[in-house]
């Protein structure tokens, strides 16, 4: 690998979760026509994540994780010095798919000190309307729907068939969990999580940090921070 052509056809995947990081890598190249050059643990958190009690969380046996530093066969690298790996190996582009939403924010300010160039992932399945805005740094899954005139910031997750409807307006680092449905004018704050099947009434507003659980109908704003759960949605 010479070092003008890492910077112009390679990524680097930061995250290295089968369910997230794992399936992606399944068919980005063939999408973007960039290269996975490796994988970023950049918190870590390796034996954290393969612990006994998470192991058994997971019943499918081929659930892959990194071994031998080596992930989807590819370079796996763990490690809080990640920026200075990637300068040395002269990889500009970085595809950031950690799935804490803080860490994500973390680092987007990490790839904007270093000058990294963020990279999107979106499936070939995902419909993107008309007038629809995308920033770099943006994860949409099989499936989804993205509204007319939405506004989708740096570091957002959209999962399996998740529909952000017209004019909404989700910030950086946000996480929409497979069946989410937001209607229009919905505004999710940074780093809120809505969990699976979740659905948004017209014009509500979701703070920043907040938490919506699986299944709730949220029909009044939520609060940052605040955590909501039920049909209507309450505060938990």
């Amino acid at each position: 690998m010479t070092k003008s052509k890492s910077k112009k056809t390679t990524v680097a995947v930061i995250g290295f979760n089968d369910g997230l990081a794992g399936q992606t890598a399944e068919w980005f190249e063939a999408v973007t026509g960039l290269e996975i050059a490796l994988f970023i643990d950049e918190s870590e958190s390796l034996e954290e994540f393969c612990n006994p009690e998470l192991l058994s969380q997971r019943p499918n046996i081929r659930f892959e994780y990194p071994k031998n530093d080596l992930f989807k066969g590819q370079p796996f690298f763990s490690g809080s010095n990640w920026p200075s790996k990637l300068l040395e190996l002269g990889i500009d582009n970085v595809l950031v798919l950690a799935p804490d939403n803080q860490s994500r924010l973390k680092i987007l300010k990490i790839c904007s000190e270093y000058k990294f160039k963020l990279v999107s992932a979106i499936h070939p399945t995902a419909q993107i309307m008309d007038q629809a805005v995308i920033e770099p740094g943006v994860w949409i899954n099989a499936g989804a729907i993205i509204g007319y005139k939405s506004e989708i910031k740096s570091g957002v997750l959209i999962n399996t068939r998740a529909i952000v409807e017209h004019h909404n307006i989700l910030e950086s680092c946000c996480q929409l969990s497979p069946a989410v449905v937001t209607a229009g004018n919905v505004t999710v704050g940074e780093c809120a999580q809505i969990n699976i099947g979740a659905l948004i009434a017209n014009r509500i507003k979701i703070g920043a940090n907040a938490i919506v659980g699986a299944g709730a109908v949220v029909l009044s704003n939520v609060a940052p921070d605040l955590k909501v759960a039920g049909v209507p949605a309450k505060e938990i």
